[in-house]
């Protein structure tokens, strides 16, 4: 029993798999092996048909609140994170986001932000989210 066991160690695993075994496994069976090895991407169907033609009773409404309340209102930050800053640009409609985990670090880069009159910001904390845009009066008071 122990020459064959050792034997098995010292022979290449490969030997030891037999033909039957491998046609069995999932692996043989898999389309994107097929896929990797004639160099093409699956194709995965789109059912947007069957969907469309359920009822709508099926589907639960939800009111608009909730939404607000459920993806709006209930944001989570990374407990090792401070600061979230997306700056957009007025013209170009561009964001940039900055994430922090010093205060010292977010209050920095808004003090640099603030200065650029053509940029609106969005900061977000644990606690909150403030909204930070330029007015269009003559004062340009933020």
């Amino acid at each position: 029993m122990l020459n064959r066991f050792t034997s098995w160690l010292v022979t290449p695993w490969t030997q030891h798999i037999t033909r039957s075994n491998y046609q069995r496994t999932d692996i043989a069976n898999l389309s994107t092996y097929d896929s990797v090895k004639n160099g093409k991407k699956k194709y995965f169907r789109n059912n947007w048909s069957k969907w469309k033609q359920v009822p709508d009773e099926f589907f639960e409404p939800i009111a608009f609140d909730e939404i607000m309340d459920w993806k709006v209102a209930g944001w989570e930050l990374p407990i090792d994170v401070c600061c979230l800053i997306r700056a957009t640009n007025k013209d170009t409609k561009k964001v940039k986001e900055f994430v922090y985990k010093q205060r010292k670090a977010a209050d920095n880069r808004i003090k640099e932000l603030i200065t650029d009159q053509n940029i609106e910001l969005c900061i977000t904390t644990h606690d909150a989210q403030h909204y930070l845009s330029f007015q269009d009066d003559d004062e340009g008071d933020i």
